[in-house]
This record gives structure tokens, C-alpha cells and sequence, in this order.
């Protein structure tokens, strides 16, 4: 039951409206398709639409036998009504939309996963609590069985085992059950696009068609507008402003519970602030003051500021885009594997579809395209110009100057960790850059609570007189080097913990992270609770920071590849050299077993005269690093390319002679595909800075 807020969503730029004679045997991916253009002509129309004007707009014809069809596609889907008196079809939303707020129900929803991309990871646990004004009144809750592996790390955040889903049902056995259950309730939830963009991928992969609603009531948003400071609301921090306790977390159930409490005491800080409708909900929600139900009118979008005539000249290729103002200054950046169908969408782009974006179209006078290779090298190229360019739209890959280091200078007699944003040669050891200085805080937390290493910025003896020891030497976390000498023995002791913190860092061991949580259930144990939930927290935070950072660490060490990629050039392939993480080289060559494999050779002897990798990452470097180890994640599975780890020996002309003829061989075994180009920009826009993370 897709509520107003479906107005968010863009309509699909690449359907076509002339498959109307092969509509009566549509497949689940068609009749999705189908429910979708439906939806989206009436969002755009704002008002109810005769079947005459529907099946035109669905199908791309008129008739009867076409109106037949429509009644079977549109019946079947919660999405939409028809009043009996005017024969007229409407979303259901609009008229739940006009119900009081205490007699609407909710469906407050929560997922765990085995990764955070819908379409390519899977669903492990579903749950949703029905909610009122006054309170829950039922729940639902699910495993599945993702018919995958389940990664370690999310295992550990969230409790779920491969054990515990083995016997569970498929997701194509419990996705219709939670349908019937939600019905047309309005969906609630925490980061609710990434939930239900899950739900209606897996839906989407079961043949279920348009199963959920696209967009739903965001506490997120709503406790933005009710809780005063609320900047970073996560599921915890508005819980705890609303004095709501937290237990169990990170379980679909006890999440969507704790998602409907919130959302309950939001919605009477709503009420007493003159929401009455549901409407007016979806107002406060999207940042608009209440006011009385009216029929929903027609959104203004981007086709009002940009220009008709530029859609004849976007190409159809993958590369990059550069938005300009009147002055010529280039004020967006963006990426695209098919840049027609990224920029047309910009055209249906709802004006303040989000707040960061706010008065971008409205500036645009000119739009610069730049046709590349590949979407890699789209990607790559964009994160190039924007540290380059600066430009105020882009809010994420500009700030790579100010990534954080840890330093640890070894030649004191008793070390200590702390942050730094200037790297020199004194010496010291630098581990990072880490992107953010909330990872690099997290990740000090982690190592002062695990180790007994000091923190205090006082001089020590014999340099100094001695003095009182700090609260963290009385809590057996420092040895206290302030107060004067100590035995060899804890000098030593002291610099076995300073060793083990630099292996932690350096990703050479994890064992920290296990002791803390040893240190967690003996405080549980003995009820000391306010310890294990500070460790509880702390360990949290350095499974999701620290994630990120070994991702750089590991993409530095494993990723020496050659990658061979479908070119947007047609007979001809891209070739990419990975030298310890960053791009070395690029190829364009021609699709042809001699020229792959002279490519390859000379690739491999620039390898080798690349050598051994820089001893620290430096800041220009993370994002590309990021972005190439992403990348190779997501694609590593893809059968029309092909990945081939570089040989050990890269100064044996017969070892790389036999790695070049290997890789011709291989990739002269694939069919190329008829049209090469992706359907969509769905990978590239994962990376997008337009699209919110979504919370855990």
C-alpha cells in the first residue's frame, strides 16, 4: 500500500510503452514492471484515472480487452483501488490518507540481512508489529533461509546463525505471509527505504511482482522534526531521548518492537502539534507544516528547470557528468554506467526528493558529459573530479585531506596511541587513514579498554618528577609509568601490550575484540550492568568502524589483479592493472586473443616495476582504494569478467608468458553479449552520496 510518499520515487526512464501485444503472458519481472508504470501515472496525474487513460498509460493502447487485462494486473495489488460509482482507479493510499490518526493502524517493520545491497544479498529475518495510537495489538515474526552462506561479521552483529536458518522457510514461502499480514497498513520503520527496498527485491527475485510499498513514515525523519537535537538518529539515540529502555537489539523483532514505540510517542508529539490525518503526517514527515486532507496535487519536478533539448544529446554510455551554474562553475559531480538513463532521471526527480540536494536542479544552466571506458572507470574518474573540483553538491569524497591517522611513537620508553592528522618521518608508526575521526575514536576506545596502555599527556620520570597516578592506573588500566620507576618486568609487559595493539591495527590479529567480549559476559555474570553495556557499545561501534577500515588494509595486501571488462566500445575489451589496491594501469585493446595477450604481458611487466607497496596509505589514496575493493566485491561473481590474480614471480618471462596466454584463453572463451551496456545504474548509485546509509 504505497502512500503518498510514493511521489518520491522516480519513474522508470528505461521502459518502453510498445510490449503491449505480449502483455497477456507477462512474467513476474513484467507485471512488476506494469504495476510500477501504473503507480507512477497516477502519482504523476494526482488525481484518480478512468481505464481509458489507464490502460493507455500502462499498456500503450485502448479497448476493451486491454481494460480486462488491467482489471486482472491492478485488482491483484493492495497498491490500488476503484470506487464502484465512478469505475475511476486510485491509489489506496489516498483514501487511508484521509483517516483520523487514532484510527489508522501501523506496520512497523525491521529486517536483518546478509549484506546491505538490495538484489544482491538476502534477507535472514523478517518481523512487523502491528501498532495504534494506543499501542501494540499483534506481531509477526520470521527466519529465512537465504540459500547462502552467512557472512562472520554478521553473524556476530546480529545472533544469527546458518544453523538457526537452515531449516527455515525461502523467502518466496514467507514474504506473501508478511504481505497478508502488513495488508494496507502504512509502513513505519527506521531507515524504512532500506528495508522495504529489501523486502520488494526479494520480492521482485520470488515472482511476487510490486509486493510492498516503496517509501513509508521514516522515524527518522519525524524524530528529526519532535526531539530537539536530534541530528544522528539512530534507533538507540531517539530511544534513549525518549526515555524508551533498549535490550535485545539487532534481532528483526525486537527492532520493529523498539520502532513502534518510538514511532508511537512520535505520533502523539504529532497529534499535539495538530496533525489529525494521516495526511498530515506525511506532511510533517516531509518537512511541510499539517494542514486539512486535499487531493494529492502533482509534485513539481525537474523537467520544470532543465532543459528538453539536452535528453537528445546524452549518450548512452558510462561515464561521468558535470553539472554548471550560470557562472560556469561545475557545482555537481556525478557517475553513471549509462549516462542517458542517470541524467532523464533527473527530469522526473520530485524537487526536494532530499534536503541536501535542495536547489541543485533549480541551478543548473549546462550539463558537461564525459564518455568513459567502464563503469570502473567512471567511478574512479568521478571521485577524481571531485576532490579536484570541490563542488558544493557533492558532500562526500572531498574532505580525503583531513582523513585521521593513529600514531604511536615507539621510541618513547611508554608509548601511547592517539590521534593525528600530519604525517612525517620521525619514526613513529602511522596506522590509517581511517575515513572518519568518529572511527578513529571508536577504534582508541577499543584499544584503552582492552589494554592496559596509557592516555595522559604528562611528562614521566626521569624527564619529570613523579606524580599522583590518574583514575585509570587505580582501575588497572595503566601501569601507572607517572608515579616512578617501574620494574623491568612491567616495562616489558607494557610494551607487549603496545605490540598488540600495533598488530591489531595493522589487521594482523582480532583478539582484542574477543577479550572485551569475555570481559562483557563476566560483567553481565556478576551484574555489574553498566559496564557490559558500555562494553556491549564499544564493541558495536568497532565492528561497524573497524569493517571499514580493513577494507583498505586487506584491498592493499589481496587485491593484485588483472581485470578484464566488457568495454562501452564495441569489439574491445578494458584491461585494468590492480597493484596493491590502487589503479596502475589502464588498456583499451581489441577483443582478440593476440592483442589480450600482448596487453597482458606488458601489464605484467609494469607490475613488476611498480615493486613492493608504499608503507603507509596516504590520504588521496582511500577512496580510490575503497572504490576498487568495493567494486571487485560486488563483481567478483559476474561471469563476462574476469578477474586474474597476478603470478608471485613476476620476473620470470615463462611464468608470465604462460599468465598472459591463460588470460587470452579465458577471455576469448566468453561470448560477448549482444548489448554490453547495463540495464541500470543500480551498482554505481550504491556508492552514490545521494543515498542515505542505512541503520542497523
Amino acid at each position: 500500500m504505497a502512500m503518498r510518499k510514493a511521489e518520491r520515487e522516480q519513474a522508470p526512464g528505461a521502459e518502453t510503452r510498445g510490449e503491449a501485444s505480449d502483455s497477456a503472458a507477462e512474467t513476474p519481472a513484467q507485471s512488476s514492471a506494469l504495476l510500477r508504470r501504473a503507480r507512477d501515472q497516477l502519482v504523476e496525474a494526482g488525481c484518480p484515472l478512468s481505464a481509458n487513460d489507464m490502460t493507455l498509460a500502462v499498456f500503450g493502447a485502448r479497448g476493451a480487452t486491454w481494460a480486462r487485462m488491467l482489471d486482472s494486473l491492478l485488482a491483484g495489488s493492495p497498491l490500488f483501488s476503484r470506487d464502484g460509482n465512478d469505475g475511476l482507479w486510485r491509489l489506496s493510499a489516498w483514501e487511508i490518507a484521509r483517516q483520523p490518526l487514532s484510527e489508522v493502524e501501523f506496520a512497523a517493520v525491521d529486517i536483518e540481512t546478509t549484506g546491505l545491497a538490495p538484489g544482491r544479498h538476502r534477507l535472514i529475518e523478517v518481523a512487523a508489529v502491528i501498532v495504534t495510537a494506543g499501542g501494540e495489538l499483534a506481531s509477526f515474526r520470521r527466519l529465512i533461509n537465504p540459500e547462502r552462506k552467512i557472512p562472520q561479521f554478521i553473524t556476530r552483529f546480529t545472533g544469527v546463525t546458518e544453523s538457526m536458518v537452515a531449516r527455515s522457510a525461502r523467502a518466496g514461502s514467507v514474504l506473501p505471509k508478511l504481505r497478508d499480514f502488513i495488508g494496507q497498513r502504512p509502513v513505519v520503520g527506521h531507515n524504512v527505504g532500506f528495508d522495504l527496498s529489501f523486502l520488494n527485491a526479494e520480492s521482485d527475485r520470488c515472482g511476487m511482482g510490486t509486493a510492498f510499498p516503496e517509501s513509508g513514515l521514516d522515524t527518522i525523519a519525524l524524530a528529526r522534526r519532535y526531539v530537539t537535537g536530534m541530528r544522528r538518529a539512530s534507533l538507540d539515540r531517539v530511544a534513549l531521548a525518549l526515555h524508551i529502555p533498549v535490550h535485545a537489539r539487532h534481532r528483526a523483532l525486537a527492532d520493529a518492537r523498539l520502532t513502534a514505540q518510538v514511532f508511537a510517542l512520535l505520533l502523539a508529539r504529532a497529534r499535539e502539534e495538530g496533525c489529525e490525518t494521516l495526511e498530515d503526517l506525511w506532511r510533517v514527515s516531509d518537512g511541510v507544516a499539517p494542514a486539512r486532507f486535499s487531493q494529492p496535487e502533482p509534485r513539481p519536478t525537474g523537467k520544470i528547470y532543465l532543459n528538453p533539448a539536452w535528453r537528445q544529446n546524452f549518450p548512452t554510455t558510462p561515464g561521468v557528468y558535470l553539472m554548471r551554474d550560470a557562472a560556469g562553475e561545475v557545482i555537481y559531480v556525478g557517475k553513471a554506467k549509462c549516462l542517458r538513463d542517470r541524467l532523464a532521471s533527473y527530469y522526473s526527480q520530485p524537487l526536494g526528493y532530499t534536503r541536501k540536494m535542495d536547489g541543485l536542479l533549480q541551478s543548473v544552466v549546462h550539463i558537461e558529459t564525459r564518455e568513459l571506458g567502464s563503469e570502473l572507470e567512471a567511478l574512479l574518474v568521478e571521485s577524481q573530479l571531485i576532490k579536484a573540483l570541490q563542488p558544493r553538491y557533492n558532500v562526500q569524497l572531498k574532505n580525503h585531506e583531513l582523513y585521521p591517522f593513529i600514531k604511536v611513537n615507539l621510541n618513547s620508553p611508554w608509548p601511547r596511541f592517539y590521534a593525528t592528522r600530519e604525517v612525517a618521518a620521525d619514526g613513529a608508526r602511522y596506522f590509517g587513514p581511517f575515513r572518519s575521526g568518529r572511527i578513529v575514536e571508536v577504534t582508541l576506545e577499543l584499544i584503552h579498554k582492552a589494554l592496559p596502555i596509557r592516555t595522559c599527556l604528562r611528562a614521566l620520570p626521569p624527564e619529570a618528577p613523579a606524580s599522583d597516578p590518574c583514575l585509570r592506573y587505580h582501575l588497572k588500566r595503566c601501569p601507572g609509568p607517572c608515579k616512578g620507576p617501574l620494574t623491568p618486568q612491567a616495562h616489558r609487559d607494557y610494551l607487549a601490550a603496545v605490540e598488540e595493539a600495533c598488530a591489531f591495527l595493522g589487521g594482523e590479529r582480532d583478539d582484542l575484540i574477543a577479550r572485551l567480549k569475555r570481559e562483557m559476559y563476566e560483567a553481565s555474570a556478576r551484574q555489574d550492568y553498566e559496564r557490559a553495556a558500555r562494553l556491549r557499545d564499544a564493541l558495536r561501534g568497532a565492528d561497524q568502524a573497524l569493517l571499514g577500515q580493513r577494507l583498505i588494509t586487506g584491498a592493499v595486501e589481496a587485491n593484485n589483479l588483472l581485470i578484464i571488462y566488457p568495454s562501452a566500445v564495441p569489439g574491445a575489451v578494458e584491461l585494468y592493472l590492480i597493484r596493491h589496491g590502487r589503479l596502475a594501469r589502464q588498456r583499451r585493446v581489441e577483443r582478440a586473443p593476440d592483442a589480450i595477450s600482448a596487453a597482458a604481458r606488458e601489464l605484467a611487466g609494469e607490475a613488476a616495476a611498480l615493486g613492493a607497496p608504499p608503507p603507509c596509505v596516504g590520504r588521496n589514496e582511500v577512496d580510490q582504494i575503497n572504490i576498487i575493493a568495493r567494486w571487485i566485491s560486488h563483481h567478483s561473481d559476474e561471469s563476462d569478467r574476469a578477474f586474474f590474480n597476478l603470478p608471485r614471480t613476476l620476473d620470470d618471462p615463462a611464468e608470465i608468458a604462460v599468465f598472459a596466454d591463460h588470460v587470452a584463453a579465458t577471455v576469448g572463451a566468453q561470448e560477448p553479449d549482444a548489448d554490453e551496456r547495463p540495464e541500470s545504474d543500480a551498482a554505481l548509485e550504491e556508492a552514490d552520496d545521494d543515498i542515505p546509509e542505512p541503520d542497523f
